[in-house]
């Protein structure tokens, strides 16, 4: 007796990206793998009693997107918190605090984020003078949208302790006004001072969190997601991930990409649960990356430069770790078995991410899989170390969208030629991501992103840098898969890979660029089962 499949999805326009067969009508999927894709006839005689037939509605069929950087509990916790992503005046960010302060008991705190001051009309921070008046029973902390800086009022500051005579954190800084006062603003590792004093989120709580992030990414067409910094949420914020995956509440395929802060060193190698390393983990959690964070962001001025900003002109961003403390961060990685994925924005950042994986990991580093995480200013130079050493660059289209103008208001109009290339990267490993919930992280918007670069208010950011929808489709799969070393498993839909994959209303082949995001998402399969329904 044959095999009955235990899915089948027919009356598709399947795209599979495998070479071997581009073109499909249908698929079967049995025990969660994919085991036929052909023509409608061929697939037929897999169908039993037992098997759920999907059918396309004439829609197209792709594998499913994967996001190769996004922040998963962040991006849930995003959707429970105070959400000032669209933020447009100071004003709208107190009157989000003062709604929380209105319906939390006093003393709590209050957190959120997702602000943007290049967006909001002044032009500028909140700081503590414009949250204290709505908030003075509450502390509050709010990050900013790049996750690199953040505010706290005045209460959250008395309780951290911090006053006009703490000094700077090594990799931070504490702003400041004129009479010296800080100001409630904390740029990079000066946030640790009001993070370590946040009441922990409970399991639940974070659990709660996922089961948001993993219903929206699923009406998204997200089969598979790598968390590019897990680890310093919650206290037990990986046994959350492993109970939510195993109770369905988060249904995408996970990587965690684990925080190096939160590692201890012993006998030079990083001591993570009696030597647990890259890849641990069955087909649903893994563990990916070691994440190291080398600078900040551009919207805020601390992305590592190698010539100042255009304003203001006497800046050049910081190192969050020098050459040398990175470079031995790599090696106890490397040594413990682990992949590296570093932060490098600026071409500094960069430059010295290149320099350590050469002398780490010398000429074959390619096989080792090293990461670049969003890769921002890249110079002639700095393309050229890239395209011999090879290592995955993993980047975030929607940034030009969302952040052009910020770019541009940072950098100048000459290094925009450099920001964050696509085209020039076709040579190097290529992985597309979104960075949730620094920006929306819809595949669909990232991919128009790519292919148009343009900005929400509508100027082209280096044109020429633009992918084809046929390389921005495969670095939001195939490449993804490969920069967790997944590509056997997971990128195209073919016998033996997982039944990961998307049902879209439209094909995007055949959908105008510039309106890609429109494309309503049918249906979001994972492994056999599906997990959204759009009709």
């Amino acid at each position: 007796m044959g095999i009955q499949a235990d899915l089948v999805v027919r009356n598709a326009r399947i795209r599979t990206l495998s070479e071997s067969l581009p073109f499909a009508e249908a698929l079967a999927a049995w025990r969660g793998r994919i085991v036929a894709v052909g023509r409608e006839e061929e697939i037929e005689g897999l169908i039993g009693p037992g098997t759920r037939v999907l059918d396309a509605g004439g829609g197209t069929v792709l594998p499913g997107f994967h996001d190769a950087h996004c922040h998963i509990l962040l991006f849930g916790l995003s959707l429970v918190e105070v959400n000032l992503r669209e933020a447009q005046t100071i004003a709208d960010v107190v009157a989000a605090v003062a709604a929380h302060a209105q319906r939390t008991p006093p003393g709590k705190w209050i957190r959120g984020g997702g602000y943007n001051e290049n967006k909001l009309a002044e032009r500028r921070h909140p700081t503590r003078r414009d949250l204290d008046p709505v908030s003075p029973h509450h502390p509050v902390w709010l990050s900013h949208i790049s996750g690199h800086m953040g505010v706290a009022n005045s209460r959250a500051l008395a309780l951290a302790g911090i006053t006009r005579e703490t000094p700077d954190p090594p990799g931070g800084r504490i702003v400041r006004d004129a009479n010296g006062e800080p100001t409630g603003l904390l740029l990079e590792t000066a946030q640790e001072l009001i993070k370590r004093i946040l009441p922990p989120y409970t399991l639940e709580e974070t659990k709660a969190a996922l089961a948001a992030a993993g219903r929206r990414m699923a009406a998204e067409g997200i089969t598979a997601a790598q968390d590019a910094w897990a680890g310093w949420i919650a206290p037990e914020e990986f046994r959350a991930y492993q109970e939510a995956v195993a109770e369905g509440l988060l249904p995408q395929r996970v990587w965690l990409m684990v925080d190096v802060e939160r590692l201890a060193v012993r006998d030079g190698r990083f001591d993570f649960a009696f030597g647990l390393h890259t890849g641990f983990g069955g087909d649903r959690l893994r563990l990916g990356a070691i994440k190291i964070f080398i600078d900040g962001s551009l919207i805020g001025r601390t992305a590592a430069l190698r010539q100042p900003y255009v304003d203001p002109p006497d800046a050049t961003g910081m190192l969050v770790k020098d050459p040398p403390a990175l470079r031995e961060l790599i090696r106890c990685a490397h040594a413990g078995g682990w992949q590296v994925a570093m932060h490098a924005i600026g071409d500094r950042a960069i430059e010295a991410a290149l320099d350590a994986i050469e002398e780490v990991m010398g000429p074959e580093a390619a096989r080792f899989r090293p990461r670049i995480e969003h890769c921002g200013i890249v110079p002639p130079d700095l393309l050229r170390r890239l395209r011999r050493l090879r290592p995955v660059v993993v980047t975030q289209p929607r940034f030009l969208y969302e952040l052009g103008e910020g770019f541009r208001a940072a950098l100048g109009e000459e290094r925009m030629a450099w920001t964050y290339p696509l085209a020039s990267l076709r040579e190097v490993p290529l992985a597309l991501s979104s960075d949730r919930p620094v920006v929306d992280g819809a595949p669909l918007r990232g991919l128009q992103a790519a292919l148009t670069r343009r900005t929400r208010e509508g100027w082209a950011l280096a044109p020429q840098e633009a992918l084809t929808l046929e390389e921005a489709l495969r670095a939001y799969t195939i490449g993804a898969a490969y920069a967790a070393f997944a590509e056997t498993e997971l990128g195209t839909l073919e016998p033996g890979k997982w039944a990961d994959l998307v049902v879209l209303g439209a094909d995007p082949f055949e959908t105008d660029p510039e309106a890609l995001e429109t494309i309503p998402i049918y249906a979001t399969v994972v492994g056999g089962q599906v997990v959204y329904e759009g009709r």
